[in-house]
């Protein structure tokens, strides 16, 4: 009973978990769609790219999740005034943002003489997030949570049926947009918890791992929502215990989860006993 207890005795632990448990249900809410529409890259891409808006961000003395978001925001807009160029690919474009701010989040931190480590803002500094942080990370949350579900029709029809979507009035491109921004929110509150460089693991594992079980859309998102909360809370455990990076457990945690799904499932996924989402 000990090794369940004594994490939740300290205040900034206390604090870890609320972090944790608000990442695990957000993450897999959005992440369901990244997953669905082959949009992991994209997920990646972010992740990475909003480490200039953190840099930046701690250079000015400005709250990093602030400059997360508006890196994220600034990827998102880039992307879509990029994406009506034919002659290259998304994924293209994706990679070039991606690493073109990535790199220059890098630059930026390796310049500030604060003695800052740039692994705090890769692999994140869960023990060290505020209350302000908290407050923050649950009103951007919520509000992503809130925006999936009043689009969830949309979502779907945007993501199985491209043509039928358009037919009836959904804008298809709107959509993508929304979604893109969604995934800018889910960086940023994922930055404390487990950094720029994890966050995808949040983003698409649990996602990834309900994707093996689950037979419709809401069931995905609810055992995606479960894996990722209690993923969370594991990893961030067993952290405690081991005195391991904090985001990096949870990632292994997640792999592990994903590992041990993958192999039960694996009979029942065989190519005759595999049908779509409803």
């Amino acid at each position: 009973m000990h090794w369940l207890i004594d994490p939740f005795r300290a205040d900034f632990m206390q604090r870890a978990f609320i972090a944790a448990i608000i990442i695990g249900v957000v993450a897999p809410v959005v992440g369901t769609w990244v997953v669905l529409r082959r949009m992991a890259n994209l997920g990646d891409a972010m992740s990475h790219g909003t480490l200039a808006g953190v840099g930046i961000a701690y250079a000015a003395g400005v709250n990093v999740l602030f400059g997360a978001m508006g890196a994220g925001l600034l990827i998102a807009v880039l992307l879509l005034a990029f994406s009506s160029n034919r002659r290259l690919g998304q994924e293209t474009i994706i990679t070039v943002l991606g690493t073109a701010f990535f790199a220059l989040g890098v630059v930026v931190i390796s310049r500030l003489d604060t003695g800052v480590e740039l692994t705090h803002f890769l692999f994140g500094q869960v023990l060290t997030v505020q209350w302000g942080d908290i407050w923050l990370n649950l009103a951007l949350g919520g509000g992503a949570v809130l925006v999936v579900a009043l689009l969830f029709g949309e979502l779907r029809l945007a993501t199985f049926d491209h043509v039928q979507a358009e037919q009836v009035g959904v804008r298809v491109e709107l959509v993508q947009a929304v979604l893109v921004m969604l995934l800018a929110v889910v960086v940023v509150i994922s930055l404390r918890a487990v950094g720029t460089v994890m966050t995808v693991t949040m983003l698409v594992t649990p996602a990834a791992t309900a994707r093996l079980i689950a037979r419709d859309l809401k069931r995905m998102t609810l055992w995606g929502v479960g894996f990722g909360v209690s993923e969370g809370v594991v990893g961030l455990m067993i952290a405690y215990h081991l005195s391991s990076a904090p985001g990096a457990t949870i990632g292994l945690v997640a792999a592990a989860v994903f590992a041990i799904v993958f192999a039960i499932t694996l009979p029942r996924r065989m190519p005759h006993h595999h049908r779509p989402l409803d």
